[in-house]
C-alpha cells in the first residue's frame, strides 16, 4: 500500500480511483463496510482502492478543547487499511488551510483535480469543508457535476445500537472492553516503544516491559488481560495501566508482563498491545508480597479469558510483515 502524508505529494495517475473519505478513527464495523465497498468496487473495475483520511483528528485544529483522543493511532490504522486491501492511503495533516477550504473546493481540488475519482464512498453522517458545511446530499450533487458516482453507507448497528467512534470511546473510557470490541470488530490496540523502568517487576518475579502512556490511551487505570504482538508472534500478557501506587506513585505508564514467553532484552522494541478484558482497578498494597499474591490471582482470572481465544490461529489475525492486521472479529 502507498501512503501519502502530504497533500502536496498527491500526484501521479492512479487507474480508476475508488475513494473512501472520512476520519475513520477506530476503523470500526461501520468504517469497514465503507472500506469493503471501495475495495470490492476497485477490484471489479481494475481500479485503485483509495482512502482519503487525516493523520490526527480534525478537531485538534478546528476546536482543540473538544478534540477527542484517537482510538486508532496512525501506524495501526495503516496496518488495518493494508490488510483490508486498500492500495493508496492519503493520511494528511489537517491544517488551518484545509479547515478553511469550502466543500466545493475540497471536492474539486482533492477528489477531482488530484485524484480524478470515479467513485466515492462515505458514511451517512459524513460532513466536510469549512464549518462542516458539506453533506452527503451536497456531495451527491457535486458528483453529478464532476461525474463521479457516490455511495452513502447507512448507519450500522450492533446489539441494537449505532456503531460510532464516540460510542466506542465512551465504552473504552469506562473499561468496557468486550462491548467496545463488538463495535470495533477487533480488540482495542495501542502501539508503544519499550523504555527502561525501575525493574521492580523483575524483583517481584514478574518482569515487565514498560511503555509511556500517551494522551491517546483511552482505557482507565487498571489491570487487563491482553495479547502482545512481539517479534512476529502473539503472546498472552497481563497489562497494567497506572501509576504504581504500591511504590509511591509516578507518571502514568503501561507495564506488560508476558505470561508464557521469555522475550529477552526488549528495550527499544515496538509492541502492539491488544486489550481483551479489564480484570480490576489498580490498587495500593501495603506490602509487595501482597501485590505478588494478587498478580497470581490476576493470572488465573486471565487464563479463563484467554480460553475464549484458544480457537484463533495467528492466521486469523492475518499477520502482516510490518505488524498484525487488526481485523479479528469472531468473539
Amino acid at each position: 500500500m502507498i501512503v501519502i502524508e502530504q497533500l502536496e505529494d498527491l500526484e501521479g495517475e492512479y487507474p480508476a480511483p475508488v475513494v473512501a473519505v472520512g476520519t475513520f478513527d477506530g476503523v470500526h464495523l461501520g468504517h469497514r463496510e465503507i472500506l469493503g465497498r471501495v475495495v470490492r468496487r476497485a477490484h471489479r473495475e481494475g481500479g485503485t482502492a483509495v482512502v482519503f483520511t487525516f493523520a490526527r483528528h480534525p478537531l485538534e485544529v478546528v476546536n482543540p478543547s473538544k478534540a477527542p483522543p484517537l482510538i486508532t493511532p496512525l501506524p495501526i490504522k495503516r496496518d488495518i487499511m493494508t490488510a483490508l486491501g486498500i492500495d493508496l492511503m492519503i493520511a494528511a495533516g489537517f491544517t488551518p488551510s484545509v479547515a478553511a477550504t469550502s466543500p466545493r473546493d475540497f471536492v474539486k481540488h482533492y477528489l477531482v483535480d488530484r485524484l480524478r475519482a470515479r467513485f466515492v464512498c462515505v458514511g451517512y453522517d459524513f460532513a466536510f469543508g469549512k464549518g462542516r458545511a458539506g453533506s452527503p446530499e451536497l456531495l451527491r450533487a457535486l458528483g453529478e457535476e464532476y461525474r463521479f458516482e457516490l455511495d452513502v453507507v447507512p448507519a450500522m448497528t450492533a446489539d441494537g445500537q449505532v456503531v460510532s467512534s464516540t460510542r466506542i470511546r465512551g465504552l473504552l473510557a469506562r473499561g468496557e472492553l468486550r462491548e467496545a470490541t463488538r463495535f470495533l470488530g477487533r480488540p482495542y490496540a495501542i502501539l508503544g516503544q519499550v523504555e527502561r523502568g525501575a525493574e521492580r517487576g523483575r524483583r517481584l518475579g514478574y518482569p515487565t516491559a514498560n511503555l509511556s502512556a500517551t494522551a491517546d490511551l483511552i482505557v482507565p487505570d487498571g489491570v487487563y488481560a491482553g495479547m502482545v504482538w512481539l517479534k512476529q508472534g502473539l503472546h498472552k500478557a497481563l497489562i497494567n495501566v497506572g501509576r504504581a501506587p504500591t511504590f509511591g506513585g509516578e507518571a502514568r505508564r503501561v507495564e506488560v508482563h508476558l505470561l508464557e514467553a521469555e522475550a529477552g532484552e526488549l528495550y527499544g522494541e515496538m509492541l502492539t498491545l491488544f486489550f481483551l478484558e479489564r480484570l480490576r482497578d489498580e490498587r495500593r498494597f501495603d506490602d509487595p508480597s501482597l501485590l505478588r499474591q494478587q498478580i497470581d490471582c490476576d493470572k488465573r482470572q486471565a487464563d479463563a479469558i484467554f480460553g475464549a481465544f484458544s480457537q484463533c490461529s495467528p492466521e486469523e489475525w492475518a499477520l502482516l510483515p510490518e505488524g498484525p492486521m487488526l481485523s479479528y472479529s469472531r468473539f
